[in-house]
């Protein structure tokens, strides 16, 4: 009897495996960077040459020597450069400072690309490449958005160096780690990171700030304790009971807000349908149909709601009118881009048998692929429909209708304690409907 071994396959590796390389990377850019200052750069970029040729030899696979003196070499000679560039950048930053960077360490980008393409092609030694390029553009942007580096300024200290060592590791050695693995996580962790830091450095965010500022809100007058007796006791102005501003025949705001979300959500995934099926390649009757009805989509969905709604107002006056339509649009935008891509996956067995049967296009992608997307169209509009309760209140501040004008009038009155119980008390009826409107998703999908 013959016995047959069974192999198990090696489980794929996990980012955590690769934490202790990358942190040898990390920190031989950041150590390099302790003498940038110092020998024109050059102590800079051999510490961290080495740092980065120890990371992924522990990462694997294994570095030749050749290939490990030529990257020790390229980051030296990147470190030098920078070295020599960053006093310049110190005035004025410019396009140009920032691409002379880029350019720099695009050298080290071209070892560290050739390395990764022995395991994930020469596509992924390219991107690698252009990684570490990038690395080196994001530099002086970072630096100066940081405070480490200020234009004008003639004395550097450590701190540009540590920002460059710290961008460039995370930028371009994080991925030249990923892809010599295979783990792409590692990278793009890294890179996210780094972006996310840039932006909230650029637009002033701060979480110490935000900390010591969150304090003030319990300086907003009459916000504590919230008025509930008028939310839901005296309905002067919005509850069920009531009518709005004594006016008998006008319904209270609540109603409205229900009214404006179902009249736009069901007219706009209406339209929303023959929009989306002209906008997929699977059911689109020719080519410059599919080109004209997606560029639409394109312009519908580049204008947001409260956008909408202002270009309404002014057009239509104050009321619900202008609600409706501003997230008629805004409803139509998102089924028709959520259908499209549904559309796009479908089984196309069905259609192409139902146009062998000699029928026309129309009424064979209804036979065929309808059936398939029609669970998934009623999921997708109850989706909308709960977005659009959440919608409608805010356009109603800026006079589309609903209950969004009964918290402007409030606010504008500084009655802030009847505002924190009017938005408890909408956030407990939106609650309500979201887990209605999932558990509808989940018998349907």
């Amino acid at each position: 009897m013959t016995t047959v071994a069974v192999t198990r396959p090696v489980p794929p590796r996990k980012v955590a495996t690769l934490l202790i390389p990358f942190g040898i990377v990390l920190g031989g850019f950041i150590v390099g960077a302790l003498t940038a200052p110092y020998l024109y750069g050059v102590p800079w970029g051999l510490v961290a040459g080495v740092g980065l040729v120890i990371g992924l030899r522990r990462a694997g696979p294994e570095v030749s020597p050749l290939l490990g003196l030529a990257l020790v070499g390229a980051t030296t000679a990147a470190a030098v450069l920078t070295a020599a560039l960053i006093p310049d950048v110190s005035g004025p930053l410019t396009p140009s400072a920032a691409i002379g960077l880029g350019s720099v360490w695009l050298i080290p980008g071209v070892a560290s690309g050739f390395h990764v393409a022995r395991r994930g092609g020469v596509s992924t030694g390219a991107n690698i490449a252009v990684l570490w390029a990038g690395a080196g553009v994001l530099i002086a942007p970072i630096a100066v958005s940081l405070g480490s580096l200020v234009p004008g300024e003639e004395t550097l200290g450590l701190a540009p160096y540590m920002v460059a060592s710290v961008v460039v590791a995370l930028v371009g050695g994080a991925p030249t780690v990923s892809g010599a693995t295979g783990v792409r996580g590692l990278g793009i962790g890294a890179i996210v990171l780094t972006v996310t830091v840039f932006a909230a450095s650029q637009v002033g965010f701060s979480v110490l700030q935000l900390i010591e500022n969150i304090a003030n809100i319990s300086n907003i007058p009459n916000f504590w304790p919230p008025n509930f007796g008028w939310a839901i006791g005296e309905g002067e102005w919005w509850w069920l009971p009531s009518w709005d501003f004594g006016a008998p025949l006008r319904p209270s705001p609540l109603i409205e807000t229900f009214r404006i979300a179902i009249m736009s959500s069901l007219i706009g995934c209406l339209v929303a349908l023959p929009v989306a099926f002209m906008a997929s390649t699977v059911t689109a009757p020719n080519r410059l149909t599919y080109l004209l009805d997606k560029s639409f989509m394109n312009v519908i969905r580049t204008i947001p709601d409260l956008f909408w709604a202002m270009l309404f107002v002014a057009g239509v006056g104050i009321g619900p009118l202008a609600g409706v339509l501003a997230l008629f649009f805004f409803s139509l935008a998102i089924m028709s881009k959520l259908l499209s891509e549904t559309v796009d996956s479908v089984d196309t067995g069905p259609l192409e048998a139902a146009r062998a049967t000699g029928g026309s296009h129309f009424p064979a992608v209804r036979v065929s692929v309808l059936p398939q997307v029609l669970p998934n169209y009623v999921a997708y509009a109850l989706y909308i429909f709960e977005i659009n309760i959440r919608a409608s209140v805010v356009l109603g501040l800026v006079g589309a209708g609903g209950i969004g004008r009964v918290l402007e009038a409030q606010r504008s009155f500084f009655r802030f304690d009847r505002v924190l119980a009017l938005v408890i008390v909408i956030f407990v009826l939106v609650f309500v409907i979201e887990q209605v409107s999932v558990a509808f998703r989940r018998r349907l999908v």
